[in-house]
């Protein structure tokens, strides 16, 4: 839980976070277990291409214009609903 003193701790942590090189290998996505559904924004960290590849392991990734993980929320409307082998 975040302590109003710290709170820009907090933040240089999210900051910090954020530039960080993404450690998702091509093991560690063929080694997933759970159903998995992968949804990025054209204008995340994740570009793209990158998810292209991933697809290849992770069926059904999903790309949304203008969209980050952050802004993902507020942009309910271009989530498409889960497949109903996701839900189980």
């Amino acid at each position: 839980m975040p302590h109003p003193g710290r709170f820009e701790d907090l933040l240089a942590g999210c900051f910090a976070a954020a530039r960080a090189p993404l450690s998702w290998s091509a093991g560690a996505l063929r080694g997933l277990t759970a159903p998995t559904l992968l949804v990025i924004g054209d204008t995340d960290c994740v570009r793209v291409e990158r998810a292209a590849g991933m697809q290849r392991l992770i069926p059904r990734p999903a790309a949304l214009p203008a969209t980050t993980r952050m802004t993902l929320m507020r942009r309910t409307s271009l989530f498409p609903p889960p497949p109903d082998e996701f839900l189980g």
